[in-house]
């Protein structure tokens, strides 16, 4: 897994980066076809106005009256007469209106334009108002300059009228016109990287789980192989000639079988008893409980191990009323879970106080101790299965990492609610809150 998940996560960085570049590839040479349609729709709409237009304007000479001035007089020469200018025959808002719907005709009705009409020299003769503006902007705009010719002329010689038509802000009506597409585009290449960062988290994972099962299976071996070595010492004691003739010897080691027995027991039982919460085959059996005569009983049972140690555990067993409806073996195994993770989490001395009290008709247990502690990450891990907190720099506490995970699955199943507060150095506090 090791050598394989490096490979495996290039590959697909791989793969989702020609996705991406095929995608803004595309995306790219869609806009640039859409600017050259856009184009020769700008275009045709200008060919479409310049042919209405030229249809009234005619190659011969008109009289033009001068603009200033009473009449005629001898300077008054043949240059007044000229020929007959698009500005001689429609107005800025005739004209606008021509282009508007040139613009409708090809689906350009929510183009914005600017217009100019410019005369033989290559003077403006009429213009709109923002023309000037964007005429310049040849990057971020689409122009059209078409040539109006008068219809009565046989052979097409110039100059001749320019109408000049100017789409502003070019890539923004692209992209507005794209933008489903784009959207789409957008939504794909996120659902790839989800996909992605899916697929990536999913190999941690199953690599994190096969190390953590990994050291599940080695540290089982080294528990069971534990009183299996000690069982088999007993028994070769027992065979010898000494120990035979000795009934105290004889009781000394058969108690020492029926114990490691009994511990053989408990590891198969905690093995079996996190299979079973993962198929969910345990069903809770919930009845009428004494809740502190079950408390003082679990510490009863570790008496033992308290006398191993300078030990003071304080139970302060305040809940009114104290019997709770709960499955009574699962919750034994809870709090028998709990004192015992209070207990090997110790330091030189064992100091645990177990408390009760009812909280809006819900009975609250606190189990706190003065021992080791965790930091944040060991208490954002602690319901996961297999994980064992550290004791120091060592791991040295025995187990299987499965009793707080049994613990949480039970708290859940009845409805109920724990949480733990923890510092390293400082000790622990865990609590549990149960319906009654």
């Amino acid at each position: 897994m090791k050598k394989t998940f490096p490979v495996i996560f290039v590959l697909i960085a791989l793969s989702i980066l020609g996705i991406l570049f095929i995608q803004i590839s595309w995306l790219q040479g869609l806009m640039f076809l859409q600017k050259n349609q856009l184009s020769d729709k700008l275009n045709q709409s200008g060919v479409l106005v310049s042919n209405d237009v030229s249809k009234k304007i005619n190659s011969g000479l008109s009289f033009r009256l001068p603009k200033k001035g009473l009449g005629l007089n001898d300077d008054y020469h043949l240059h007044n007469f000229e020929e007959t200018t698009i500005s001689d025959i429609y107005n800025y808002d005739e004209m606008q209106k021509k282009i508007k719907l040139a613009l409708d005709k090809y689906g350009l009705n929510d183009l914005p334009f600017e217009f100019a009409i410019a005369d033989k020299k290559g003077n403006i003769e009429m213009k709109s108002k923002k023309f000037e503006d964007v005429f310049s902007d040849e990057i971020n705009t689409l122009q059209a300059r078409i040539t109006v010719m008068p219809s009565d002329i046989m052979e097409p010689t110039g100059p001749f009228e320019t109408i000049i038509i100017v789409a502003p802000n070019i890539r923004y009506y692209l992209l507005r016109s794209l933008l489903w597409v784009i959207v789409g585009v957008v939504v794909f290449i996120i659902v790839v990287l989800a996909a992605f960062f899916i697929t990536i988290r999913s190999l941690m994972t199953q690599r994190k789980l096969v190390e953590i099962k990994r050291d599940f299976i080695n540290n089982m071996t080294h528990e069971l192989k534990t009183p299996l070595a000690t069982i088999s010492l007993a028994v070769d004691a027992l065979k010898s000639t000494k120990v035979n003739t000795d009934p105290k010897s004889v009781d000394y080691f058969s108690n020492i079988i029926k114990e490691e027995n009994i511990r053989m027991n408990k590891h198969v039982e905690t093995i079996l008893q996190a299979a079973q919460l993962d198929k969910r085959e345990n069903e809770l059996n919930k009845q009428e409980v004494e809740l502190h005569d079950l408390i003082l009983g679990v510490v009863d049972s570790f008496k033992l191990q308290l006398e191993g140690k300078p030990s003071n555990v304080q139970t302060i067993l305040e809940a009114n009323p104290s019997t709770i409806k709960v499955d009574e073996e699962h919750l034994l195994h809870v709090l028998s879970n709990l004192i015992d993770n209070a207990i090997k989490y110790s330091k030189t001395e064992i100091d645990i106080a177990i408390q009760t009290k009812t909280l809006n008709n819900k009975t609250c247990i606190r189990i706190i101790d003065k021992g080791i502690g965790m930091d944040a990450n060991a208490r954002k891990h602690i319901f996961e299965k297999f994980y064992r907190a550290h004791s120091g720099n060592v791991h040295d506490v025995k187990g299987y990492g499965l009793g707080m995970s049994y613990v949480k699955w039970v708290i859940d199943s009845h409805k109920g609610q724990i949480t733990v507060q923890s510092e390293v150095g400082v000790g622990t506090a865990i609590e549990i809150i149960l319906p009654n």
